[in-house]
């Protein structure tokens, strides 16, 4: 029925702040700007899109809530996407990259709003 995923839609209280954090911190790429609460967002490779949609109150995440989390799979190794986002301030929810197979390794983190951003990468 599917085949891939065409955009990620993330909704946010602050489309400034939303927009700094996925550009300068994460490194994605202003696509298209359509006014004050909307855009989107492309990754240097043109293979990753997040739409962008402002004016939303955040949920806080707490014990099982359920949320929505999408995966980046990360041009550089676990530890070095992990550590750069550390030195950013960003606010990560493991201690360290959790290896799940030989190769790979994962780590969840939060953008400002509290949406949980999933990455995968090589362990060496």
């Amino acid at each position: 029925m599917f085949k891939s995923v065409r955009s990620v839609a993330v909704y946010v209280s602050d489309m400034n702040r939303a927009t700094e954090f996925y550009t300068k911190v994460l490194g994605f790429e202003l696509a298209h700007d359509l006014g004050p609460e909307l855009c989107f967002l492309r990754s240097h490779t043109g293979d990753i899109y997040i739409y962008l949609e402002a004016g939303k109150k955040p949920a806080p995440v707490a014990g099982d809530n359920c949320r929505l989390s999408f995966f980046l799979e990360a041009e550089e190794k676990a530890a070095e996407v992990y550590a750069e986002l550390k030195a950013s301030g960003v606010k990560l929810l493991q201690d360290a990259p959790e290896e799940v197979s030989d190769e790979d390794a994962c780590f969840q983190f939060l953008d400002p709003d509290g949406n949980i951003v999933e990455v995968s990468a090589r362990i060496r």
